[in-house]
């Protein structure tokens, strides 16, 4: 088979690999999109996760089961969760494993061969049924919309309050389609990108400002806001637009210090709460929200590409001035 791997900082290569055959337990699927993650870009960017396959957010088609799996069968339609917890740590034994440290960095796409490829080998226990109504081509997107959407279960927002969402990349986007879904009327996005503003006015924001300073222009302070630029120099800004006691849910993950005074989020009470991967709930809710509202992941995926193009779109993707997701299709 074919697949991209990671060689070095900014290095994809694409290379042959040897098809892999399912052991016990096993199921091997066929990918038919895989979307590429900030995760990804990060890795990309400093070199992590070198000489791998990456790509986490993947769906397909199932091309053969190993011995013991009855629930899977040759031409099934399959989306992967690819978290592979430990079951060992603290997380894991007080039923948080989406908090386990080894739940992504030793899944598939990390230390596991993952989606840039045209085959994939997953234990069939990660394995989700593709509801109807959910086009295999899109299915690849229900791993970042339940980090969404988990984002927003951390928010435990009351009836009537309103948020605002920074950063309109893919997460932040449906971010967006989560919180109008469940019905949040009013939904501010910021993002310096006009088309990623676009998009987001497509999903049902109320209103969309390019930066971060032009948010009070057009609303009051919110009950929840939602970092997921994973910028660090916006996070004092950030907490500037939480309303007395409300919260900051830091969606994207932020790397280096962030200079920050923090005497307002005392006297005003703000939570800054953390928000990383998604649980097993978040993973059926996306599932559900994307088959009853499939309309979503067709406006955030924006372009798709074979896998001789993906490194040139990781380039474009550390820059992006317009567009929001490239899905991975091993197809074309």
């Amino acid at each position: 088979m074919q697949a991209v791997k990671l060689v070095a900082a900014h290095d994809m290569q694409l290379v042959d690999m040897p098809d892999p055959e399912p052991g016990p337990g096993d199921v091997v699927v066929r990918v038919d999109g895989c979307g590429i993650c900030g995760s990804d870009l990060s890795s990309f960017k400093v070199g992590l996760f070198t000489d791998t396959v990456p790509g986490h957010e993947l769906a397909g088609t199932v091309a053969a089961v190993g011995a013991g799996v009855a629930s899977w069968k040759p031409g099934d339609v399959t989306v992967i969760d690819p978290k592979t917890p430990c079951g060992m740590c603290d997380d894991c034994r007080a039923g948080e494993p989406h908090r386990c440290a080894m739940a992504l960095t030793s899944g598939i796409g990390f230390a596991r061969p993952g989606g840039f490829a045209e085959l994939v080998l997953s234990p069939a226990h990660l394995l989700h049924q593709v509801p109807d109504g959910v086009d295999v081509d899109d299915a690849c997107m229900v791993e970042p919309l339940s980090v969404a959407i988990h984002g927003i279960e951390r928010a435990a927002m009351p009836d009537g309050a309103h948020a605002i969402v920074i950063g309109l990349g893919p997460i932040g986007l449906f971010t967006v389609a989560a919180l109008r879904a469940r019905g949040v009327d009013t939904v501010v996005g910021v993002d310096p990108v006009e088309d990623r503003r676009r998009i987001a006015l497509d999903l049902g924001a109320s209103n969309v400002v390019a930066a971060v300073h032009e948010v009070r222009g057009v609303t009051q302070p919110a009950y929840a806001v939602f970092e997921c630029s994973g910028r660090t120099e916006v996070l004092q800004a950030a907490t500037d637009l939480v309303a007395p006691g409300g919260k900051l849910v830091m969606v994207g993950v932020p790397f280096g210090e962030a200079k920050v005074a923090p005497l307002m989020w005392v006297t005003r009470e703000i939570d800054i709460v953390g928000s990383i991967a998604s649980t097993e709930d978040d993973f059926v809710a996306s599932t559900r929200l994307l088959a009853a509202r499939p309309e979503i992941a067709r406006r955030v995926i924006t372009k798709r590409v074979p896998l001789a193009e993906v490194g040139a779109a990781f380039e474009e993707l550390l820059a992006p001035t317009t567009g929001a997701k490239i899905v991975v299709d091993p197809r074309l």
